[in-house]
This record gives structure tokens, sequence and C-alpha cells, in this order.
């Protein structure tokens, strides 16, 4: 958890401060909550929110939809009053003010964001779909409810919306076609780890596959306002692209933007500063710009 360092906030309100819960990448089987200090701090200093970064289970040791359910429980630990591990959340906060002889804080449950990195972006676009039969056996509904107060920003980078295929297994866009197969070694990892959460069996699920889930008649929350930012170099556009297609033919495209940033790969957003070229690295700064002022823009918190 990342709290803002003045006190109190200039953000918070009677109702507590805005809420950003974010979930790293990885594939399911890698990565960890303590990558993104980086990009939680960021956000936590320039919008004054508190930010929660999700350390959610992975495979081999935990297998589908075992990430999601961790995913649901944070978000309604956030939201929902009465949700278990909504007293132990700020509990938990505020006993670590107190231990620096700050004030106790509140949360507010309505303004709540989320942000995803590449699996992450699969769980965070999770949390604003209701799937309900045919599509699925049983409903499986969306943790906010129909009459949420505020809009909800979802940040989605080069997000994993269809794992129907491996990593070798996907399209290779234009800009990747002529680079260099340093990473089939990476390729042939994940083609090993990823199956032992997500089984293949079990990849065209909807919930595995959010971007294969219906958009109108309530699928996609009312709400949702989503920022999609991709890579050039990412074998994860063609999907994005098919998804975004989607949004606009089933009469969702205003609330949604699409940024792409040519010259970059997939997750340079998360690599150290020192790993990344000069263009890298202003490109990285920029998509975290644009970022905050989306979200800002929706919380209301910019005229």
């Amino acid at each position: 958890m990342f709290i803002p360092p003045s006190t109190p906030p200039a953000s918070q309100t009677s109702a507590g401060l805005p809420v950003l819960v974010d979930f790293h990448g990885g594939g399911f089987v890698l990565g960890s909550c303590q990558e993104q200090a980086p990009f939680c701090a960021k956000f936590c200093r320039e919008l004054e929110c508190v930010a929660i970064s999700v350390d959610y289970r992975l495979g081999p040791y935990a297998q589908f939809p075992a990430a999601l359910e961790d995913a649901e429980d944070i978000v309604n630990a956030v939201i929902n009053a009465e949700a278990p591990g909504y007293t132990e959340l700020r509990n938990h906060m505020n006993d670590f003010l107190k231990q620096k002889s700050r004030p106790s804080i509140q949360l507010n449950s309505a303004r709540v964001a989320l942000s995803g990195f590449s699996s992450g972006g699969n769980l965070a676009l999770n949390l604003v779909l209701n799937i309900n039969p045919p599509q699925l056996p049983e409903p499986w509904p969306c943790p906010f409810p129909p009459d949420h107060a505020n809009e909800i920003p979802v940040l989605l980078y080069y997000a994993a919306l269809d794992l129907r295929h491996l990593p070798s297994e996907r399209e290779v866009v234009e800009a990747l076609k002529d680079a260099p197969k340093d990473f089939s070694a990476t390729l042939e990892l994940e083609a090993r780890l990823v199956p032992t959460y997500l089984p293949r069996e079990k990849a065209g699920h909807l919930r595995a596959s959010p971007g294969l889930a219906e958009i109108k008649n309530g699928g996609l929350h009312d709400k949702a306002r989503c920022l999609v930012i991709l890579a050039e170099k990412d074998n994860l556009n063609p999907q994005n692209e098919a998804w975004l297609q989607k949004v606009v033919d089933e009469g969702r495209g205003k609330d949604f933007r699409l940024e792409n940033f040519l010259g970059v790969s997939h997750g340079y957003t998360q690599f150290p500063d020192s790993w990344l070229d000069e263009h890298s690295l202003l490109t990285k700064n920029e998509t975290h710009r644009k970022a905050v002022e989306f979200v800002r823009e929706w919380w209301g918190t910019t005229d």
C-alpha cells in the first residue's frame, strides 16, 4: 500500500482518499507486486491517492481463477463494507499511520481506479465485466455494483485479453518480423509455465480471455472508462485492436482512449530507467503522464 506523504492530503474529502488498485504482469506465473513500486508511488504522489499493488496468487502453485478471485477480494475490500477484509484493510493502513504519528485516513469507495500490465491488464478488465448466461452457465458478476457512484478509470497497459494462444503461438506484428530471435528461451519458458496456471482446455473461458466477453447489454460496466496503452513492438497488439474494434462496434467507443507508442516493446514501462535508451525513457514518462491525467480527468480533480 502506498499512502500520500502529505497529512492530510489535499485530495481528501469527507468521503476519504481515492484509491488505485494495481495488478502487475508476468503471465500469471512470474512478476511481483513489488516491481510496481515506482508506478504506484508516482500515482500516489501525483494524484494524492492510496495505491494498492496486489500480490495475487500465481502458477504453478495456484490455478485459474485464483488470481482473479484475489483481485475481486481486494476490490470488494475497498468498496463493499460487507465484504471480508473491508475493516482489516483500513485498520492495517491506519495502524501503520499511527506508528508514524500521522492522523488516520479514510478510503473513498466511490472514487476507485484500476490499472494492470499485460496479465494484470487481463485482471483489471475482468473487474469491470458482468458475464451472464448464456455466455457462462452461471452468472459471474462485476464487483462494482450497477449504481456505482462515479466513473471507474481503467488503465490497460498492453493487456493480455485473449489467452487462447501461448506467447510463441501469437501473430507476429510487423515491427517484430525482423527482430533477432534472442527471446526464444523466454517463449519456451512461458510455454512450459503458463499452462501450469491456465490449463489449455480452460484458455477460452471468458474470465481467462475477457476480450471475448460481450460488451453490450451491461456486459461492460456502464461507468468503465478505459485508457488502452500499447507498444509498437508487441505481439499482444492484434488482440487489443480486435477488442477495441468490438468496443466501438457495440457502442462504447466514446468511453475509451487508445495511445500507441512507437519504437518500444512489451513491458518497457516497468523496466528500471537505467535499462532504457533515451527514446524509451521519454516515452515511458509520457505514457505515465497521460495515464495520470486520464485518471484525474475521470475522478473529477481537474477543471
